[in-house]
């Protein structure tokens, strides 16, 4: 009995030895994003004339696209998705596959309530060299509001939301290592 009690655990010992090296060559991925455009700065918007604005040329992060003030609030046609895929290991990471695919929430402009999700669509695959420990990989990746506002307007319905999905893979082995949503609130203003 103790022989087979000792032979138990001296398995289980060498079961956990080798899941926790493995757990520990597996790389650790952090991921980031946000929404951002090109807007005015605070020293543009003061008494800028809506008939003969100057150049929008600031980045700026929104957290909603809304186009209630024509100036004040960021609508722009075209706002970007920025990520960044960060290596928190000590050893340069695998080459990375990054996927990236949208979706929209869409419905009538009447009532974001009836809205429902569409189908997930490719919107981009990039293949990112090792990343060095303790550095960042970032994308910028376009996303087409006012084409997609125009499309729906004709059928009196509005995007409400667009949220993207970010998917990372070891290139070689094809195993996922980081899965992030981002979503951003479009809003049709007053």
């Amino acid at each position: 009995m103790r022989g087979r009690i000792a032979f138990a655990v001296a398995t289980l010992l060498v079961f956990a030895l080798h899941w926790a090296n493995a757990q520990s060559s597996s790389p650790t991925l952090m991921a980031s994003g946000s929404f951002h455009c090109l807007w005015w700065s605070e020293a543009q918007m003061e008494n800028l004339d809506p008939n003969s604005p100057p150049p929008k040329n600031t980045d700026v992060v929104i957290q909603k696209w809304e186009y209630s003030d024509p100036v004040g609030v960021p609508h722009p046609d075209v706002v970007d998705l920025v990520l960044e895929i960060r290596n928190m290991n000590e050893a340069p990471s695998p080459t990375l596959v990054a996927e990236i695919s949208g979706q929209w929430r869409t419905g009538p402009i009447s009532s974001e309530g009836k809205a429902a999700w569409g189908t997930r669509q490719p919107v981009k695959s990039l293949r990112l060299d090792a990343i060095p420990p303790g550095k960042a990989a970032s994308v910028r990746i376009p996303i087409d509001i006012a084409g997609r506002v125009s499309e729906l307007r004709a059928k009196k319905a509005w995007p409400w939301r667009f949220r993207a999905l970010l998917t990372v893979r070891d290139a070689g082995s094809n195993k996922a290592l980081l899965s992030r949503e981002f979503s951003l609130p479009i809003h049709p203003g007053d």
